[in-house]
C-alpha cells in the first residue's frame, strides 16, 4: 500500500510540526486540509470537534492520535477477512469508466494465486469490448471466461455461467457487469434480474456485491454508491486507480454514510495490484 494517497492531510501535519503555530491555527489548518482531501463537511466537523475538546491538553505530538481514532472509527466497519470455503459468486458493480473489467481480472487472479479455481463471467454486453476485454484477460491469466457477443442478453450469459460454474469444480465465480449510470433506473434494475438468475441456482448467492470506486472521482460517487447499495446489495467497495494521485477522502465518505466496508484495493494496472484492505496501514498511508 506505499504510497496511495497524494494527502493534504500529510502535508499539513508536516507544516505544522514544523510551525510555531498554536493549537486553533493548527487545528484550522488540519480543517482545511481534511475538506481538500476530499473529505465529507459532517465528517470534517466530527474531527474538529474531537480535537477541539482535547485542545486544553492539545500537543501537536497527539495530533495524529486524535485522527487515527477518528478515521478508525469510521473505517472499521464490518472487517473480516474472505475466505473461499465453497462455492461462492461476487458481483463487480460501477459507473463506466470505474475500472471494473480490470478489477474483475485482477480479482479473480488473486484468489487463482491463493489455489482457487476462478471462473470469470463476462456479463458486459453493453460495451463492444467488454466481454473481448475479459477474455483477453482470461488468455493472459490462465483463466476460464464465459461471455456473449455485443447486445446479448446478460441473463443468459449469467445463466450459462452458473450452470458451469454449479456443474463443474470451480471455487469463485466473479461476475463483470456493465457499467451503469446511476440515475437509470432500466439498467440499474437489470442488476436485481442478474442477481435472480444466481439465485435460482444458489439461494444463497452472491455471496459479495462489490461497488468499484474511481479513487480519482471525487465526493459525487456517494450518490453511485447509495443506487447501487439499493439495486445490489453492495456487501463492499474495491478502491480503484490508487496511483498516488488520489486524495482519499471519497472512500471514507461512502464508508461512513452506507456502512459497507473496503474490501479492496487496486494499486495499478498489472494482474498483481490487487491487495485486501488493512484497517491500520491503510489509516497510517492516509496521515503518515
Amino acid at each position: 500500500m506505499k504510497n496511495l494517497f497524494k494527502s493534504n492531510i500529510k502535508d499539513s501535519l508536516k507544516n505544522i510540526f514544523s510551525s510555531a503555530k498554536d493549537s486553533e491555527e493548527s487545528i484550522e489548518e488540519i480543517e482545511e486540509s481534511l475538506i481538500l482531501s476530499d473529505i465529507s463537511f459532517d465528517i470534517v466537523q466530527r474531527i474538529v470537534k474531537s480535537l477541539k475538546k482535547s485542545q486544553s491538553l492539545f500537543k501537536k505530538e497527539n495530533i495524529k492520535d486524535v485522527l487515527k481514532k477518528e478515521f478508525r472509527e469510521i473505517l472499521d466497519v464490518n472487517q473480516k477477512q474472505i475466505v473461499i470455503d465453497k462455492k461462492k459468486v461476487f458481483f463487480i458493480v460501477g459507473v463506466n469508466g470505474s475500472g471494473k473489467t480490470t478489477t474483475a481480472a485482477k480479482l479473480a487472479y488473486f484468489y487463482k494465486d491463493r489455489g482457487k479455481k476462478v471462473l470469470l463471467s463476462a456479463a458486459d454486453t453493453f460495451r463492444a469490448a467488454g466481454s473481448e476485454q475479459l477474455k483477453l484477460w482470461g488468455e493472459r491469466l490462465g483463466i476460464n471466461v464465459i461471455g456473449g457477443e455485443k447486445g446479448a442478453d446478460s441473463g443468459s450469459v449469467v445463466y450459462n455461467s452458473m450452470s458451469s460454474f454449479m456443474s463443474r469444480d470451480y471455487d469463485l465465480m466473479i461476475v463483470d457487469t456493465a457499467g451503469r449510470v446511476q440515475t437509470k433506473e432500466n439498467l440499474m434494475k437489470e442488476l436485481e434480474k442478474l442477481v435472480k438468475v444466481v439465485k435460482k441456482f444458489d439461494e444463497s448467492q452472491p455471496e459479495e456485491s462489490f461497488l468499484v470506486i474511481d479513487a480519482t472521482m471525487g465526493k459525487n460517487t456517494l450518490e453511485q454508491a447509495k443506487k447501487f447499495k439499493e439495486f445490489s446489495g453492495l456487501t463492499g467497495l474495491i478502491l480503484t486507480k490508487v496511483d498516488g494521485t488520489a486524495k482519499g477522502g471519497t472512500v471514507i465518505n461512502i464508508i461512513d454514510e452506507l456502512k459497507v466496508p473496503l474490501r479492496f484495493i487496486g494499486t495499478g494496472e498489472r494482474e498483481k495490484d490487487m491487495e485486501e484492505f488493512v484497517l491500520e496501514e491503510f489509516i497510517s498511508y492516509l496521515i503518515e
